[in-house]
């Protein structure tokens, strides 16, 4: 008897550990449910989250952190070096008797004829193709050339800092709702949630950045727009003492109920650069402190203070490293002398 045909759309073998719709109707798989999980395994999750735990070790998120915020502390320098360049071609142009800004395109060309006549570059003021191939307008485009380029080299760093932050995210959000389920099962009672003290910092942050994106589109008056970011910076310093204070308390050989006094000095390094990152980021620099730039000079200012933010930049992803390592210390220590207990959520 000849073994029977292989069916063409049958299914695959390597779903056969996923799925077994014989035994359970319920554990069916398809793409949707490769990609978003079945009934089965969110029932499994529900169960387990509010199963009972015990005190984990927070060293691969850790490790994950401290490589994404060296990476960061790189970039940062990247863009220390290029904004000092970027500082040093502007201070030429005002030696070289440049006042006005070039624009950095020539998609219109009018602007270009505009800063020409300006700075009476030359008679650049026709658009006639035979007349650019004169070259009546190199002087003024090898101006608007440098524009360019000295923007677009910092553009892409900046760019590159700003998704290497939201990759961040996932692995501190790890780390710190770990961190506070352990300090439960190193003996230290709290009331905490860990998921609702997440969820409240990963809030406050999208309402800090929505306040510096939108403050001057509500309002162009300057302490009306910043008054919108101070009052997202308070909302989220407010959130991360809160977190902080419960596992610094939780996480401490010995208790005490000082709050002020219980923050280790790196901590209180670490929040100094936090306020300084705050108020003295790429973001925060653009549209307050050099928000009007009307000349060469403006330009000159505001591009030092870019280095300077690269500067704030680097210390803030150092203590940060330097915060996260000691939190971890602690809690590991604290197990070592004491041990820990299994924390039963529904307790």
């Amino acid at each position: 008897m000849s073994k029977e045909k292989q069916k063409k759309f049958g299914k695959p073998k390597s779903f056969s550990k996923y799925s077994n719709s014989t035994l359970d109707p319920l554990q069916k798989t398809s793409l949707l449910s490769k990609i978003f999980g079945n009934q089965k395994k969110l029932d499994d999750a529900r169960k387990s989250f509010f199963s009972s735990y015990k005190f984990e070790s927070n060293i691969n998120p850790l490790r994950l952190i401290t490589f994404l915020l060296l990476i960061s502390i790189f970039l940062g320098f990247g863009m220390f070096f290029i904004e000092r360049s970027n500082e040093k071609i502007y201070t030429n142009w005002k030696y070289q008797g440049i006042s006005s800004v070039p624009p950095s395109n020539i998609s219109n060309f009018d602007q270009v004829i505009d800063f020409s006549k300006k700075e009476n570059l030359s008679n650049c003021d026709s658009l006639d193709p035979k007349l650019l191939l004169e070259g009546i307008c190199d002087i003024p485009l090898k101006y608007v050339d440098e524009m360019n380029s000295t923007q677009s080299r910092s553009q892409v760093l900046y760019i590159f800092q700003f998704l290497l932050m939201f990759i961040l995210f996932f692995p501190l959000g790890t780390f710190f709702h770990r961190a506070l389920r352990n300090i439960k099962t190193l003996k230290y009672e709290t009331s905490i949630s860990p998921e609702k003290s997440i969820v409240w910092i990963y809030f406050g942050i999208f309402l800090y950045f929505l306040a510096v994106f939108v403050s001057k589109f509500i309002s162009k008056d300057f302490n009306i727009s910043f008054a919108i970011v101070f009052l997202s910076f308070i909302f989220l310093s407010y959130r991360l003492y809160k977190i902080f204070i419960e596992i610094y308390k939780g996480s401490l050989l010995v208790n005490t109920d000082k709050s002020f006094s219980i923050l280790t000095n790196k901590f209180k390094l670490w929040f100094v650069s936090y306020i300084s990152m705050i108020f003295f980021n790429p973001s925060i620099i653009t549209r307050f402190w050099a928000y009007d730039i009307g000349n060469v000079n403006d330009l000159a200012d505001a591009t030092k203070l870019m280095y300077y933010s690269s500067g704030v930049i680097i210390l803030f992803c150092f203590f940060s490293v330097v915060l996260v390592a000691e939190i971890y210390k602690l809690q590991e220590i604290k197990n070592l002398k004491f041990g820990s207990i299994t924390v039963d959520p529904l307790q």
